[in-house]
Formats: C-alpha cells, sequence, structure tokens
C-alpha cells in the first residue's frame, strides 16, 4: 500500500511540476502592416511583446530583443497588398531564470 501511494505521490508532484513549467510559456499572435516583410514581421513582433508584458516592451524597441523570455515556434505568413506588406505570425514566449 505504501508504495502505491508514494507512486500516486511522484506522478501528481510531476503532473505539478508540469504545469507550472507549460504555465510559464504564453502563446502570442498579431498582425501588422509595413513597407516590406522585415519591417511587418518586427512590428508583429513588436505587438506580441506588448501582450507578452508592457514592462518588455521599451528594452524591444531598444534591442530587438526580448529578455528575460526564450522566443519558440516564431512563424510568419506575409503578402503584398496595396498598402505595403502584411504579414500575420505567432510565436511562444517561454520565461528564462534571468
Amino acid at each position: 500500500m505504501r508504495m502505491v501511494m508514494s507512486a500516486t505521490v511522484l506522478v501528481m508532484a510531476l503532473t505539478a511540476a508540469g504545469a507550472t513549467a507549460e504555465a510559464a510559456c504564453v502563446t502570442k499572435g498579431a498582425v501588422a502592416t509595413s513597407s516590406d516583410a522585415k519591417a511587418a514581421k518586427w512590428y508583429v513582433m513588436e505587438t506580441m511583446v506588448q501582450a507578452v508584458d508592457w514592462g518588455l516592451w521599451p528594452g524591444y524597441v531598444a534591442t530587438s530583443k526580448v529578455d528575460g523570455y526564450r522566443v519558440v515556434g516564431e512563424r510568419y505568413r506575409c503578402k503584398s497588398d496595396g498598402a505595403g506588406v502584411t504579414c500575420l505570425g505567432r510565436a511562444t514566449f517561454c520565461k528564462t531564470g534571468g
């Protein structure tokens, strides 16, 4: 009986740890239009950074980096239109230790 209870506690602890790790990541998406694809992608990322935490915005504008987060799965779909290029983007932001 003790072995079953220990296994149950271990599974619960691992599940809670996994949930905590997942909670440290958030996926965001945005749309932006600019004169070219490179600029539109930058504005898409800027908007996603704002959606994660407005406190990150000044650093992103200054360095184009998202301090304190690892950005994974960054994807863009861009197409030309009458106003320039519009890009839809999506990325997952995972908090790092720093």
